[in-house]
């Protein structure tokens, strides 16, 4: 078996495992995370039980930003390597980043709608400009399938680091808008909550973390089998 073959079924392989282990932990946290959230952080005074979707709802608006910071790393080390490992990792990132902001829109939807009668209130900078993120990402997908082969990865890396531009903007926007809609989670003075809240936040943002690294790892282990077996067949074609 040649040397190449051997490195890249080592690789699955590895990936596999890694995918096997963060599995597990993404469990454990979520599972210790949904426990905690809604058998023993306090409830909040105002807002009652449905102010505990917070601690999943902005713990996957962060996430989500992170993969997308993810896409934008692995863009730029394709574009200097060439290797389709990084951009196994680019698309693969963006994915999940995509499918996470829409929990986190529809999570976020369901928050407002109980606690402020409402869906949507457009003049939310912070709300419009996270929805603008989304929606330059999905445009990421419509980029990569209308180009061939090599212009595809090419542009796909860079459309993912221009777009990253648009992360700071929303997250800052969260910094600096007035609005009734949101809280303000952390300011300059630390976290805006009490430390019973803040422990289960920060588990609830690690299993989030470790959630979109399982994910990350399970579509990886994928796309290289795909791969193989892609080149394994027209190996078989050709002999």
């Amino acid at each position: 078996m040649p040397s190449s073959t051997t490195d890249h079924a080592s690789r699955r392989v590895i990936g596999a495992r890694a995918a096997l282990i963060w599995g597990v932990i993404a469990t454990v946290l979520v599972t210790v995370a949904s426990v905690g959230v809604f058998l023993v952080a306090p409830e909040d005074a105002d807002q009652g039980v449905i102010q505990r979707i917070f601690y999943f709802h902005v713990a996957i608006a962060l996430v989500s930003l992170v993969a997308f910071a993810v896409a934008c790393v692995a863009g730029i080390l394709f574009l200097r390597t060439r290797n389709l490992r990084w951009d196994d990792v680019s698309v693969t990132a963006v994915r999940i980043g995509i499918l996470f902001s829409v929990l986190v829109i529809i999570t976020g939807s369901i928050w407002a709608k109980a606690s402020w009668g409402t869906w949507w209130v457009w003049a939310d900078p912070r709300l419009v400009t996270y929805l603008i993120v989304v929606l330059i990402y999905a445009a990421y997908f419509v980029l990569r399938s209308s180009v061939d082969d090599d212009r595809r990865l090419r542009f796909s890396a860079t459309y993912a680091i221009v777009g990253f531009v648009s992360v700071p903007l929303s997250f800052y926007s969260v910094r600096v808008a007035q609005s009734f809609v949101h809280p303000v989670v952390f300011t300059s003075g630390g976290a805006n909550m009490p430390n019973s809240m803040l422990i289960w936040f920060l588990i609830s943002l690690a299993a989030m973390l470790a959630l979109f690294i399982a994910l990350l790892e399970v579509e990886l282990v994928g796309r290289r089998t795909e791969r193989a077996l892609r080149a394994l067949t027209l190996r078989l074609e050709s002999s």
